[in-house]
Parts: structure tokens; C-alpha cells; sequence
């Protein structure tokens, strides 16, 4: 039983809270039931779990038999390793997943490249709707919120730990995607396409920015496809979060659709 706040382990987790700390030691806090059975799928990345005394049953054995290391810990030091205001109980400490170029795939690959979006919330949806929708990998361009703000953790709903996603990627590396052959489909609410009417197949990468910031300079000089979602009149732009899935999932039927029909010949 772990009762003062003094204690190294305790210590450590709070410190997580903050990015430099999450930077400096790569390691992050999920929090939640839900969440930490998702972190249990790469037991290689949990590096402990804190369980508060008062949470009993099923739950809780769960998390014995499955951790490595899982300590009690007394209900009101909770809230000195999470930010929100009803805490669970149950938080880990992990690992943050170690991904290469060689987990982007080499033909029919859905990349989803994320720029200059702020909001924790959004970005959270906007990677668990990628996880859903089939997207291969997801790249976070500089300027977007840091992936492992505990809100973008908690709205993500565990896809961090199921799917490649590269932070702080450059220009170069998006040169280099389409160098590979990717194909670049740019969310802008001025274009003249309808995102209906774009071409989904083979290795594409969807781009959505930040709904203050916009898309960056480096998507002005690489050839790209631009494509709006309709809006009724007096609406100039919709939530990225809702846009991406919007878009995702047009992407999501046609590439399925021409599965099918091949698998059909």
C-alpha cells in the first residue's frame, strides 16, 4: 500500500503530467479501465499500474494478474497523477510505442497527416477514428498538440497503442511519403471538389489541418488533389475532427468497395 505522496513512484507519475517530462523520459499515463485494458494488449509497454484501495472486484484482479507490477494505492493520491476531476482509479505508466518508415506499407497504404491542429479533444477523436476507419499510419506535423496530453490519450481511446503514429514529422518526410509514391488528398473548404468525387485507391494520404492555423507551405508546392465537404449556407467550415471522419470514411468505401469487387473476378 502506497500512502504518502512523497513516494518515488507516486512522484514520477505526477511529473508525467507535463510534456517536458513525458519528453524527456518517454513514458506517458493513461488513465481509466477502458483505456488500461487497451495499454494490457502491449504488456511490453506498461511499465506499472497505480490502483486505488477502494476500487475491489473483478476489475481490480484483472489488473493483478495481467500487469507486471501493480501497486494499491490510498483513494485521494489519484488525483495527484491525473487531471481530471473524477478520476477512475486505475492509471498506468507506459511506454510511448517506437515506430519506423518500415510500418508504412509499400502499396494500398491510407495515411492519415495531421497539421497544425491545437485542440487535445480533436486530435484524441481524430486518432480514434483513423484506428477505425483503417488508416495505416497517422503523421503529426509540428505545431500539432503533443499526442500524449493525457485529454488527446483519453479521447483516443487506446489508438496509440494499435496503430503507427510519428510526431513531429517535417517537410522532408512528407517529400519523402510522396516520393514513395503516396498521393496527397488536402481537406480545404475553398476547393472545387467534392470529397465524394476524389480518388481514394492505392497509397493515399489524407491531410487535415488545424481549424485556426490551416494546412502548411509545404502542401502549397507538392502536387495534391483539394476537396471540400458540401456545407448549407452561412456554415464556412466544420470541427476537423468531424471533417476527418467525414472523409475517412469515404475513403474507407472505396477501397473496400474495390476489394470486393476484385475478390469477386
Amino acid at each position: 500500500m502506497i500512502t504518502s505522496r512523497r513516494n518515488a513512484l507516486i512522484k514520477y507519475a505526477s511529473r508525467l503530467l507535463e510534456r517536458k517530462a513525458r519528453d524527456r523520459e518517454g513514458k506517458f499515463l493513461v488513465e481509466g479501465v477502458r483505456m488500461v485494458r487497451e495499454a494490457m494488449k502491449r504488456p511490453e509497454l506498461v511499465e506499472y499500474v497505480l490502483v486505488a484501495c477502494d476500487v475491489t472486484g473483478e476489475m481490480e484482479e484483472e489488473f493483478w494478474r495481467d500487469a507486471a507490477s501493480v501497486y494499491r494505492i490510498r483513494p485521494e493520491l489519484v488525483k495527484e497523477i491525473t487531471d481530471t476531476e473524477n478520476p477512475s482509479g486505475i492509471v498506468a505508466v507506459c511506454r510511448k510505442p517506437v515506430w519506423d518508415w518500415e510500418s508504412i506499407p509499400e502499396s494500398d497504404g491510407l495515411i492519415l497527416i495531421v497539421d497544425n491542429l491545437r485542440d487535445p479533444g480533436n486530435l484524441g477523436t481524430i486518432l480514434r477514428t483513423a484506428w477505425a476507419a483503417g488508416v495505416d499510419a497517422v503523421f503529426l506535423l509540428k505545431g500539432t498538440v503533443d499526442m500524449y496530453n493525457p485529454k488527446v490519450i483519453r479521447s483516443s481511446m487506446g489508438a496509440v497503442f494499435h496503430f503507427p503514429v510519428f510526431e513531429r514529422v517535417g517537410n522532408d518526410e512528407v517529400r519523402e511519403l510522396c516520393h514513395r509514391g503516396y498521393r496527397l488528398v488536402v481537406a480545404d473548404p475553398k476547393a472545387s471538389l467534392v470529397f465524394t468525387d476524389a480518388d481514394y485507391y492505392g497509397n493515399v494520404a489524407v491531410v487535415i489541418g488545424g481549424e485556426t492555423a490551416g494546412i502548411s507551405a509545404v502542401f502549397e508546392e507538392l502536387p495534391a488533389s483539394r476537396v471540400r465537404i458540401p456545407l448549407r449556407e452561412g456554415v464556412d467550415s466544420l470541427n476537423a475532427a468531424v471533417a476527418c471522419g467525414i472523409i475517412l470514411y469515404e475513403a474507407w468505401s472505396q477501397r473496400h468497395l474495390v476489394r470486393e469487387n476484385t475478390s469477386m473476378i
